[in-house]
């Protein structure tokens, strides 16, 4: 589905700020992608339990992941999907994309809002150490502060509980549920939403990470 011009815009000013302003915390910099992480791109692209759970195109070969990579590094469009780098390790271990999912165009009050959809995905032998709720206390922050957004929605396969505890930890409430065909099954999502007057919460704020 063609995006909107408004929409378009978002996405390449969020873009331009991601590329402009990397985010860093204590163990993590989220950059954009360059060619030479493709070895680590394959590895956790591949790997079948994270496929299941982010409902990812199926990556087997290094080829496959050579494409996805080509799509992400394609001078065409301004770069959607950045590179998590564990800093200790100078290692990529996932990503973050930056977009706009279909259901919030069927939302007419949600969809004249300035916002985008984030999405991510994290290398399994990265699990359970706190990575993504690390990157996105300091992600958040930016989008609302520095990016004068409205709104970050995300979502989740509803079987998928770790996602579901780290959006309801990042103050997220559900939104509505979507529903989309995954390798010949039916699968069911949770589409949360944060808006900036939930955001500026006490409760529901993040606290921002001090750079290193």
């Amino acid at each position: 589905m063609e995006l909107e011009p408004q929409t378009k815009q978002t996405l390449a000013e969020i873009s331009a700020l991601l590329v402009a302003h990397p985010i860093e915390t204590p163990r993590l910099l989220l950059r954009p992608f360059r060619q030479d992480d493709l070895e680590d791109l394959y590895e956790y692209l591949s790997q079948k339990e994270q496929q299941r759970l982010a409902g990812n195109v199926r990556v087997d070969t290094l080829a496959d992941a050579q494409a996805c990579l080509d799509h992400i590094l394609d001078p065409s469009h301004p770069p959607f999907c950045f590179a998590i780098v564990y800093k200790e390790a100078q290692k990529v271990v996932g990503n973050l994309s930056v977009g706009r999912y279909p259901c919030v165009d069927r939302d007419e009050a949600v969809k004249r809002l300035r916002g985008v959809s984030l999405s991510y995905v994290l290398n399994e032998r990265y699990w359970r150490q706190g990575i993504m709720t690390e990157l996105l206390r300091a992600v958040y922050p930016f989008l609302f502060e520095q990016a004068g957004l409205d709104y970050i929605q995300s979502g989740y396969f509803d079987f998928n509980e770790a996602s579901a505890a780290l959006h309801r930890k990042l103050g997220m409430k559900l939104w509505t549920e979507d529903e989309f065909e995954y390798e010949g099954q039916r699968i069911r999502t949770k589409e949360m939403i944060l808006f900036r007057e939930e955001y500026q919460n006490t409760e529901n704020r993040p606290p921002v990470l001090p750079n290193p």
